[in-house]
């Protein structure tokens, strides 16, 4: 379906306070079955309201998004968690002390009250508790719980400020809500508590070392992190291109000082290369190169690595090479972003 351009209107809802008319002009739009582009603490999100099957299918027709890729619903206190879920462990509410409101997502077995458009015909829903006050805060005046995948064009790297909402989606929603840069830039760490053991389907700023503190029988195995062509995924992220641009990317990954010699070795000086700041010196020569802050911060590197990505795609460039970081920690989750975002064009150096 094609989705028809409309004026779209941008509200600051930088500061809580002061800009609250504004969530609740945004939230006016959601009671009324639209749909919002909404500031999180990890990206921003599509938002619609999640009982209302036309608003549900609104997000899927502007964001090009397949109908089995589920989506997460968000609440606005954790008592909501168990209106819509049933049969939760212990684990999961350890990670509800631990974690919530913050950037992990649960996934639980569903009640009746949850559209099977909203879980891809599956009988588990995702659910993530924000950390953001301004999003609590439009969900709460939109009187409802909201599905909220990244406000992107589907496959796109996902949108961590403003400028990358209107790029993509001005003409095509109503409203976007503009709070600014998010503060993580990763999407949500995900677990799926509806198994016997708690999996871990897709990693993000909370590192899984944390994560088993809390539940130390996690199951976390990159071969679970994707399904099949033919198979419904339970979580985003696991079956189809994401987080790309335009221009094909390769990862490189090994030791830093061996990645930054390849890339030197091996891209034009007319390529993008995203690299290290620690490493920049390397491509001076280079037409485009880009900063990923300090190997020592990585929280840095998540904050500006879709932001980046989203740059180097409006550059006349054949290609753009990026240095990977430590596959650690939140190294381990960007690694997750950028080996998606490279179709597993990834060079891996001993």
């Amino acid at each position: 379906m094609t989705v028809n351009s409309i004026e779209t209107e941008i509200l600051e809802v930088k500061d809580l306070n002061s800009n609250y008319k504004n969530i609740k002009k945004g939230a006016e739009y959601l009671k009324k079955g639209e749909v919002v582009a909404i500031p999180t603490e990890t990206v921003y999100g599509l938002a619609a309201d999640a009982f209302n099957e036309s608003a549900i299918k609104k997000v899927f027709e502007v964001k090009g998004r397949p109908q089995d890729n589920p989506l997460l619903v968000h609440i606005y206190k954790l008592e909501q968690v168990y209106d819509i879920c049933k049969d939760i462990p212990k684990e999961a509410e350890r990670v509800f002390d631990a974690f919530w409101p913050g950037s992990v997502t649960l996934i639980f077995k569903k009640k009746d009250c949850i559209l099977d458009t909203v879980t891809a015909g599956m009988n588990t829903v995702a659910v993530r508790f924000p950390k953001s006050e301004v999003a609590r805060a439009v969900i709460k005046e939109s009187g409802t719980l909201l599905v909220a995948p990244s406000a992107n064009l589907s496959g796109k790297p996902s949108t961590t400020s403003v400028k990358h909402c209107i790029n993509d989606l001005s003409g095509k929603i109503p409203c976007i809500l503009d709070g600014g840069s998010c503060s993580i830039g990763l999407e949500s760490t995900i677990i799926d508590m509806s198994t016997p053991d708690p999996v871990l389907l897709r990693p993000g700023a909370i590192s899984v070392d944390e994560i088993c503190d809390v539940i130390p029988n996690l199951i976390y195995k990159k071969d679970l992190l994707s399904v099949k062509e033919s198979e419904i995924p339970k979580a985003p992220g696991m079956k189809y291109r994401h987080y790309a641009p335009d221009v094909p990317v390769t990862l490189v990954d090994g030791e830093y000082a061996k990645t930054s010699k390849w890339i030197e070795e091996n891209a034009n000086q007319d390529d993008a290369v995203i690299c290290f700041e620690e490493f920049l010196n390397d491509f001076k020569n280079y037409k485009y190169t880009y900063s990923l802050g300090s190997f020592k911060t990585l929280n840095i590197a998540a904050q500006k690595i879709f932001d980046l990505l989203r740059e180097c795609d409006k550059l006349d460039v054949s290609h753009i090479y990026i240095q990977a970081p430590t596959n650690s920690g939140l190294g381990n989750s960007i690694i997750n972003r950028l080996e998606k975002a490279s179709s597993g064009d990834i060079v891996i150096l001993k």
